[in-house]
């Protein structure tokens, strides 16, 4: 490939995953962003030069445009943007109180993607091969209960990739990635981890379907049995499918999906 790309949330999970394999298969140069500099400076001592990496919190206009002259300062060129960074609360009933919480996943998993797309389109049209990919979620496929800001936020960054994707055709090839759950530091913090640690795919496995993919041209990627189930159920039965979701949840008994639902007190 022997491509520049932007990754943002380099410094672990699938961000780090991502960031690796085209450090080291591909030949690519990575611009590795996260808010630790400590996590990026091993990365960097691990992965050799074709990692350069660069502390910036993407919510932040001032990190991005820091980034940003940063990078045409240097006359580097970006074939492609991965926007990766993300957040999920913990699983609960949104109540009046999430408010400001909501705000603050929006504001990540959604519009801080969007600003950065928005940086970066001119320079990504400049490039023989230009590219785009927003990781999502499969709660952007089927929301589930107890997720109303993460799914909002997936939900629409799912939307605004679609459309970039229609509008510039084939001026800049744009991609929507949905994995299910990964065993990442996303649910590492979340009560009862450990079950999604033992059954979900790795990061690095993930990494490798969504590269081949991406190689491929597929501009929506899905990965995970999970994710599958969910994509496929919502298809061919509509809002029931969400039904079925929702049933699960209070069946199992996973700790962090204890507080997903409203119970009312009198």
């Amino acid at each position: 490939m022997n491509k520049t790309a932007v990754i943002s949330g380099a410094s672990s999970g699938l961000g780090y995953e991502l960031s690796k394999l085209l450090c080291q298969k591909y030949g690519c140069r990575v611009i590795g962003l996260a808010r630790r500099k400590e996590k990026l400076d091993v990365i960097r001592e691990e992965l050799g030069e074709n990692f350069v990496p660069f502390v910036c919190d993407v919510t932040k206009e001032d990190d991005r445009q820091n980034l940003f002259d940063f990078v045409t300062e240097n006359g580097i060129k970006p074939d492609i943007l991965i926007n990766n960074a993300g957040i999920l609360p913990e699983f609960a009933c949104y109540t009046p109180e999430k408010a400001d919480e909501l705000r603050r996943v929006m504001e990540l998993n959604f519009h801080a993607h969007v600003e950065m797309c928005t940086l970066f389109l001119p320079l990504l049209l400049e490039s023989e091969h230009g590219a785009i990919v927003n990781v999502a979620s499969s709660a952007a496929l089927a929301t589930l209960p107890g997720t109303a800001a993460y799914s909002a936020s997936k939900s629409a960054l799912l939307a605004f990739t679609e459309s970039l994707s229609l509008e510039y055709g084939k001026s800049l090839f744009v991609a929507a990635v949905c994995p299910g759950m990964t065993a990442t530091e996303l649910f590492s913090s979340h009560e009862g981890s450990n079950l999604i640690d033992k059954f979900a795919p790795s990061a690095e496995k993930t990494a490798k379907k969504i590269v081949r993919r991406l190689r491929r041209g597929r501009e929506m990627i899905v990965t995970g049995a999970d994710a599958h189930l969910m994509s496929i159920l919502r298809r061919f039965l509509g809002r029931p499918a969400l039904k079925i979701f929702a049933f699960f949840f209070k069946i199992v008994k996973i700790p962090m999906f204890t507080g997903t639902f409203y119970k009312k007190t009198r």
